[in-house]
């Protein structure tokens, strides 16, 4: 995934559905860095990684593979 993504956002504290929102930074001291869309506007937010799910907002390109057999 490239960073900055389109991505929808699972964490704990927010009850079940997804909230839309960009990634901005994945950092290695343990939080995602994001911009949320909520009712009042969009904020930046800090989510520790482990107690969010990221999934990205745009499909990929379906890449067809092919096995084949050596005979």
């Amino acid at each position: 995934m490239e960073i900055p993504a389109n991505v929808r956002i699972y964490f704990d504290s927010i009850a079940g559905e997804p909230r839309r929102g960009r990634l901005l930074v994945i950092s290695p001291s343990g939080y995602y860095e994001v911009s949320l869309q909520t009712a009042s506007g969009t904020v930046r937010a800090l989510l520790p990684i482990e107690r969010t799910f990221i999934l990205g907002a745009d499909t990929e390109e379906s890449i067809e593979t092919t096995v084949e057999v050596e005979r």
